[in-house]
């Protein structure tokens, strides 16, 4: 699953590191940004046929492949 959303936010940014550096801030070093986000997020629910409410979800959870990868866990339950 992992592997699957550095995939994903890889292919949304053009960032092509991510799996070398998988706790760098996605935020604060510019890799996603707020279009890319919107498209993050349905990404995300197609992949892993979850809904993702952005208003029910931490700003916080987006910083990191790590927090990205327990929120679809969390939402798979």
């Amino acid at each position: 699953m992992e592997n699957k959303i550095i995939e994903i936010i890889e292919n949304i940014s053009g960032y092509n590191n991510l799996k070398n550096n998988i706790d760098i801030d996605l935020i604060e070093n510019e890799i996603i940004d707020s279009l890319g986000f919107i498209e993050l997020i349905a990404m995300l629910e197609d992949e892993f046929n979850v809904e993702i409410q952005p208003t029910q979800v931490s700003s916080d959870t987006w910083r990191s492949v790590g927090s990205i990868t327990k929120l679809i866990i969390s939402l798979k339950k």
